[in-house]
């Protein structure tokens, strides 16, 4: 019974279903692409502002920090000191701050209406203090997730939707769209065929309504596989052009490495991407004299067999 009363729906409704779908994806893709783009622009202000503190203290020394939650207080306390006096750009918000007015801008985003957000970041950095202590380096993205997850303008989208799953839901809409069109056609199809068996072939004037009422139903069923397909190209069109989780984890990353950052300048060390920066040049001195030294005694050969 159930059956049939899915079976009747997707046979005369599927293609209304799928463009419903279609309206909430592309409202859900909309927003979760406008969070991603405002998020990366503050949280790449908030890494480069420790960024920079970070390499001004590495100009004055390269000593190990003793007071790990003091120096975190610390940092925190010079970076939220700046973020409330810079301005984002987000294109389409209509929202001005006071410095924007005076400035002209349109469209800016202060970080002052980031400062739930900020406030999370801040509290999770202090909360995990005991990795920052660990002469070990901890997992970074794992440390990462942790303080990430109490970030609720990282997590939620509108304030209430999980941006997450929405996010991969989206994602994989395009292939849901076909699968529920090729769905529809042998739905369509299979409901449609029984009404062959009522035609009677000896008399084919009066099943005309019959064989009419056939044709329409696999017309329609056809055309589901013709809308999953158009829908399917549309999302993933602007999956491709606002690629939500490709923003997200651009984001993810810098967090990552500014994490990593801090616990180097913590312990004194020195990332491995800056031992890579000053190991580089030596290296590539000692091959360029390694083939110069090869070249040469190639010369000698060569000279040397001439004499020969």
């Amino acid at each position: 019974m159930i059956l049939n009363v899915v079976f009747d729906f997707f046979s005369n409704y599927l293609i209304e279903f799928m463009g419903s779908m279609l309206i909430v994806g592309l409202g859900f893709r909309w927003f979760s692409w406008r969070s991603s783009k405002r998020e990366d622009a503050y949280f790449s202000s908030f890494t480069s502002e420790i960024e920079k503190i970070i390499l001004l203290q590495k100009d004055k020394t390269h000593d190990q920090v003793e007071d790990v939650d003091r120096y975190l207080d610390d940092l925190l306390s010079q970076v939220e000191e700046k973020l409330p006096s810079r301005n984002l750009r987000s294109k389409g918000h209509n929202k001005r701050s006071p410095e924007a007015e005076k400035l002209g801008a349109q469209n800016v985003v202060s970080l002052r209406e980031y400062v739930k957000g900020d406030q999370s970041l801040f509290l999770g950095i202090k909360n995990e203090s005991t990795c920052f202590k660990s002469k070990f380096p901890p997992n970074f993205n794992e440390l990462s997730d942790r303080i990430l997850e109490k970030d609720d303008n990282w997590n939620k989208l509108l304030n209430f939707f999980p941006i997450g799953p929405i996010s991969r839901l989206i994602d994989i809409l395009p292939g849901l769209f076909v699968v529920f069109g090729i769905f529809g056609t042998f739905i369509g199809i299979s409901m449609a065929l029984p009404k062959i068996a009522q035609m009677d072939f000896n008399n084919l004037e009066a099943s005309g309504e019959i064989l009419t009422s056939f044709v329409l139903s696999v017309t329609y069923a056809m055309k589901t596989s013709i809308a999953g397909i158009l829908f399917s190209v549309i999302m993933t069109l602007l999956n491709t052009i606002a690629p939500v989780t490709g923003i997200r984890n651009r984001t993810y990353k810098k967090i990552s490495n500014c994490f990593e950052n801090i616990w180097y300048s913590i312990h004194g060390e020195k990332s491995l991407e800056e031992e890579l920066h000053e190991v580089l040049p030596a290296l590539l001195a000692e091959v360029k004299l390694l083939r110069k030294a090869a070249s040469k005694e190639e010369e000698e050969e060569v000279i040397t067999q001439e004499g020969a």
